[in-house]
């Protein structure tokens, strides 16, 4: 009977769990709908951005998507996107692959962020990657967020992002939508909303 007892309450707790796991993967305020075309880039050349371009696509909710890892304000316009979607996170191999220094980051993001603004392009910031792309005040993960975060009109973070509510601030100070994902996985049924009519 004890035995009985014992396994039971393991079941529930089990249950529990995954239940509770799934009802918390996605929190926060609903996601701005997105528009297409859609553009796809990086803030600080981490992985980040790759991440996002492969979980976008597996999600199959947008058909008219581009991924560009360093567009210029040109780019922008010429691409005629209506929503820009920048992954936020830096990451040195990365610079270094592509042979720029994040101050010519920092300068790139600023322009195009300008461009966003002055043509009326949606930006949505998204930083999936959690923890361990933040960093101390004055680091290229932290600038990378300085550069993008007083244009974005939506932000989509996991939870561990915002360890230090630096993201609840930056959202709260636009007036935008905060989403929170428990795992970078959920970025995908975040997408889904962002493009179900």
């Amino acid at each position: 009977m004890r035995r009985n007892t014992v396994v039971l309450a393991v079941l529930v707790s089990l249950f529990s769990f995954f239940v509770g796991s799934a009802m918390a993967a996605v929190t926060g305020d609903a996601p701005l709908k997105g528009d297409e075309p859609l553009l796809i880039t990086n803030a600080g050349q981490g992985p980040g951005g790759k991440m996002g371009r492969l979980l976008v696509s597996r999600s199959k909710a947008v058909k008219d998507m581009t991924y560009n890892a360093e567009p210029t304000p040109e780019d922008i316009l010429s691409g005629g996107y209506k929503t820009v979607l920048v992954m936020i996170g830096s990451s040195a191999k990365g610079l270094g692959a592509s042979g720029i220094t994040i101050d010519d980051e920092i300068d790139r993001l600023g322009a195009i962020m300008e461009t966003c603004k002055k043509e009326g392009i949606q930006v949505i910031a998204a930083h999936i990657e959690g923890k361990a792309r933040r960093g101390k005040p004055g680091s290229a993960d932290e600038r990378s967020i300085d550069v993008v975060a007083p244009y974005a009109q939506g932000f989509i973070v996991k939870n561990d992002s915002d360890w230090d509510g630096r993201f609840t601030d930056l959202a709260e100070a636009n007036g935008a939508p905060l989403t929170i994902i428990d795992e970078t996985i959920d970025f995908m049924d975040v997408v889904k909303d962002m493009y179900s009519k």
